[in-house]
């Protein structure tokens, strides 16, 4: 039961850091492709698109390191959640719009995928932040080393 307990957080931790991590590489280089695609989504004013576009894939970045690494991991999660929960927003907005888009989630060549599956994606990559920020002592992680946390 242990391996369980244990085991079920280290693989979410390292899931969500690693689909944070693709999702980030693949926009950094491309900020004005992913600001294109920011704007077709027609969320957000466009005094806000180009920031959002340089600052977003630096923060899946961050996020998606710390939880890869196992350091803030629950920082990582929030971090994460706040930012799926962005994505959420935008991608049920559309699909509520009826919109023909591409998500742009992890690529953008324009190949990716449906908003209805990228909502179920985004659902359970929420469901998977929402899990490690409950989770206090995470196994396997640079806070256990540091922190010297009690097993609970």
């Amino acid at each position: 039961m242990n391996q369980v307990r244990y085991g079920i957080p280290v693989v979410l931790r390292l899931a969500l850091g690693g689909v944070l991590m693709w999702a980030g590489l693949a926009k950094i280089s491309e900020p004005a492709l992913f600001a294109m695609t920011v704007r077709a989504y027609n969320v957000l004013p466009n005094a806000f698109i180009n920031g959002f576009a340089v600052v977003v894939p630096w923060m899946e970045i961050a996020a998606g390191a710390c939880l890869l690494a196992g350091f803030w991991s629950r920082s990582g999660a929030l971090a994460a959640l706040a930012l799926l929960s962005s994505f959420g927003v935008a991608i049920t907005v559309n699909i509520y719009r009826g919109a023909d888009l591409d998500c742009g989630c992890f690529g953008l060549d324009g190949t990716r995928g449906s908003l209805n599956a990228a909502l179920v994606q985004d659902l359970l990559l929420i469901a998977c932040s929402l899990v490690l920020l409950y989770v206090r002592n995470m196994p396997l992680s640079l806070d256990r080393c540091l922190f010297k946390t009690a097993d609970t």
